[in-house]
């Protein structure tokens, strides 16, 4: 009876230490499914965040390409301003001269008929003054004559 009682002591002790072998590797295979899931997990994170990372420096490349277009093409407008700005300048001191000579010339045109009619009054003047100086001397000898017939009488 001892013998059967020590073989089923026996086989219930290899029953636990078998259990808890048995255990023990479960315990293990579903803690290591855990540490899959979560490192699956954060793959799939850290993926998704390399994917929002490339996607991100993608943008950033774009808009710096954009920016540095921008720049040039405000730089070559800036150029054509600077060169229209130029030309106005140009065209309206032209403008200005053109406008000055202008009425230089419409000035020296009045400055000539002006000349021209006090030339013409000069002459007219001339001839009054030869008018009167005749009219005097005229009236002189008038008064010589008046006087010696005077004096004859």
């Amino acid at each position: 009876m001892y013998e059967i009682i020590g073989k089923i002591v026996f086989c219930l002790l290899l029953a636990l230490l078998l259990g808890a072998i048995i255990g023990w590797l479960l315990s293990r295979a579903l803690h290591a499914e855990e540490f899959l899931e979560e490192s699956l997990e954060e793959e799939y994170a850290d993926s998704e965040a390399v994917i929002r990372m490339k996607q991100l420096e993608k943008l950033y490349e774009n808009e710096k390409s954009l920016s540095t277009e921008y720049l040039k093409t405000n730089k070559d407008l800036k150029g054509q301003l600077m060169k229209k700005n130029t030309l106005l300048t140009n065209t309206s001191e032209t403008l200005r001269r053109l406008q000055t000579q202008k009425n230089s010339t419409n000035n020296n045109a009045l400055i000539k008929t002006f000349e021209e009619k006090l030339a013409k009054k000069d002459k007219e003047l001339l001839e009054f003054e030869q008018v009167l100086i005749k009219a005097e001397e005229m009236i002189e000898l008038k008064e010589n004559e008046i006087k010696k017939l005077d004096k004859k009488k």
